[in-house]
């Protein structure tokens, strides 16, 4: 009985030590496991592979709790509202391209907004494009940042892929050995992480993980280095937009020169984009919780009104709206806005558009 509960187990050593290696496989259960929540319950496929690998609570109740599992902040996160193709809707030839980040990342954006057939985004965070008008059409830009994204921001580290034709045509690389490639594998760097997902990110775990996260929270005073918690204690932070040490922090000193480089750098990104063609090109910059709700915690920065007053860039500003707004905007166990302030901000869009966009 000894031997044969030995070989059980170093073949399902073997077995998770080798799917650990293989990160292409590793990538797709990330992914899959990880925006298993985006998809309704009565879409997602039931086959083994779902029912063995795509069971986790990381991020069903929002991306902060699944960093911290504080009991307190398991929230459910609910889905954010599908805009439907209104009957009748005519053809107006007016396109809008939009780049942004995690807040209109994986929305279903192409009936938000009125007077346009389609909407064509890119995501900042990789990378992307070239941006390219569509020519057959008047096409009009948003370019959406949070205020987390936009603090150190320069145009010139941008992820958007450049066509340009004074650089001369890459070498291409080497080809990578049988050793080498043996040797990635064997060696992932990211082995003991993969290994941890594999074992551990299962929804059987999440009680311990929360057991051990409140004692480490209420005993202790620790918690996770990426997730602080506001003041009033109703809702979970990023900590890189708390510490001052983080040069995302809204509560970091900021100079006037380090402002004024931000507003050159999106101007001088206005100014290409309209060059390419775009009619007109907007700024919509996104708050951080933080901003709206703790931002006396320390001395708030305002990098995100101070940009909004000296750009000239057309602007679809938020923050008073939301600052006023008694509702709850963001998940509180989550580093994003929750389907009402998404809802303003689609508002504020159209609002815009409509005003400008003829």
């Amino acid at each position: 009985m000894r031997k044969v509960f030995a070989i059980l187990t170093a073949i399902t050593g073997i077995t998770v030590l080798l799917t650990a290696m293989n990160q292409g496989f590793i990538n797709r259960i990330k992914q899959d496991r990880y925006f298993d929540h985006l998809t309704p319950e009565s879409a997602r496929p039931k086959s083994l592979y779902h029912k063995v690998f795509i069971r986790s609570d990381k991020w069903n109740y929002g991306d902060l709790y699944g960093i911290s599992f504080i009991p307190e902040y398991r929230l459910k996160l609910l889905p954010f509202k599908n805009y439907i193709n209104p009957a009748g809707k005519k053809q107006t030839h007016k396109v809008l391209y939009i780049i942004g980040d995690s807040f209109t990342a994986d929305k279903m954006l192409d009936n938000a907004f009125a007077g346009f057939d389609r909407v064509v985004f890119f995501d900042r965070r990789f990378p992307f494009g070239p941006v390219k008008p569509d020519t057959a059409n008047q096409n009009y830009l948003i370019m959406e940042f949070s205020e987390l994204s936009i603090a150190n921001y320069r145009s010139k580290t941008s992820l958007e892929i450049l066509k340009d034709t004074a650089t001369p045509t890459p070498t291409p690389p080497k080809p990578v050995s049988l050793f080498e490639r043996l040797g990635n594998i064997i060696f992932n760097k990211d082995l003991n992480k993969n290994i941890e997902l594999l074992l551990f990110d299962d929804k059987a775990f999440t009680t311990a993980k929360e057991l051990k996260a409140s004692f480490n929270y209420h005993v202790l005073d620790r918690l996770p280095k990426e997730v602080a918690v506001s003041t009033d204690k109703k809702r979970l932070l990023l900590n890189s937009a708390v510490d001052t040490a983080s040069a995302r922090s809204v509560f970091r000193s900021l100079s006037n020169a380090e402002v004024d480089s931000v507003t050159a750098n999106l101007k001088a990104d206005e100014q290409r984009y309209l060059s390419m063609g775009f009619k007109k090109v907007y700024l919509s910059v996104i708050p951080n919780a933080v901003s709206v709700y703790d931002e006396h915690r320390l001395a708030y920065n305002h990098l995100l009104q101070r940009i909004e007053s000296k750009t000239n860039i057309p602007l679809i500003s938020v923050y008073n709206t939301f600052k006023q707004d008694k509702r709850n905007l963001y998940s509180r166990s989550d580093a994003h806005w929750n389907t009402t302030g998404y809802g303003i901000w689609i508002s504020k869009v159209n609002e815009a558009l409509n005003t400008g966009a003829n």
